[in-house]
């Protein structure tokens, strides 16, 4: 896969955005075999195969498991390239709600050790003015 085309940072992450947004008639089409390599067929035509890795390290396991029949496939988003779904907020709006959050966790948890605290003082107090004298 060309990645001037798709300009993704990873195979893996490709190949998710290319089923997922930019199938179907005049997109990308892909065929799986039993094996796990995967057939790429851009629309262009041109061909690109990728086999998986992990049969190198495991052979045992890239054994083939049968044919997997689909009823239906879904329709492709239109009008959309490689790429993700737009955000509903921005990174930084999701990190700083993460980060409020977590505060808002950590001052709840500072204020029940804080009253733990205060009533084992208590306790300990009323436990002191009960001991009687040492004999």
């Amino acid at each position: 896969m060309q990645r001037a085309e798709t300009k993704c940072s990873s195979r893996i992450r490709c190949h998710h955005l290319l089923k997922t947004f930019w199938t179907g008639e005049g997109g990308w089409s892909e065929k799986q075999f039993a094996d796990g390599t995967i057939t790429w067929t851009s629309p262009s035509g041109r061909s690109y195969t990728t086999k998986p890795g992990g049969s190198l390290f495991f052979p045992q396991l890239a054994t083939p498991t049968g044919e997997l029949k689909i009823d239906k496939l879904a329709e492709p988003a239109q009008e959309r390239g490689v790429m993700m779904p737009r955000r509903r907020a921005t990174r930084k709006q999701e990190r700083d709600e993460r980060i409020a959050a977590e505060r808002q966790l950590n001052e709840q948890l500072i204020r029940r050790e804080q009253w733990l605290f205060a009533e084992l003082q208590k306790r300990r107090q009323a436990r002191a003015a009960d001991d009687p004298p040492p004999f």
